[in-house]
């Protein structure tokens, strides 16, 4: 049972993309509900819900790649 190291590479590329995206959605939504306060601007909260729902959908495909990387089974070994 070998590591497919291209696979796992790719993997963390996509968690290392979503990463950034975890930290920066909150802010956004935080900014955007204070925006909504003062002046019904709704545009801060659809950009933070949209980045929160693109970086969990990475981390989730990054998730899914690395185990594949990690316990799939290669064809070479049988």
């Amino acid at each position: 049972m070998s590591t497919d190291k291209t696979k796992l590479a790719r993997g963390i590329k996509y968690e290392a993309g979503a990463l950034p995206l975890i930290l920066l959605a909150p802010f956004l939504i935080n900014i955007g509900f204070k925006a909504i306060k003062r002046n019904d601007n709704y545009l801060f909260l659809i950009v933070g819900i949209i980045v929160a729902i693109i970086a969990v959908v990475l981390g989730v495909i990054g998730i899914r790649i690395i185990l594949s990387a990690l316990f799939d089974k290669n064809e070479e070994s049988k």
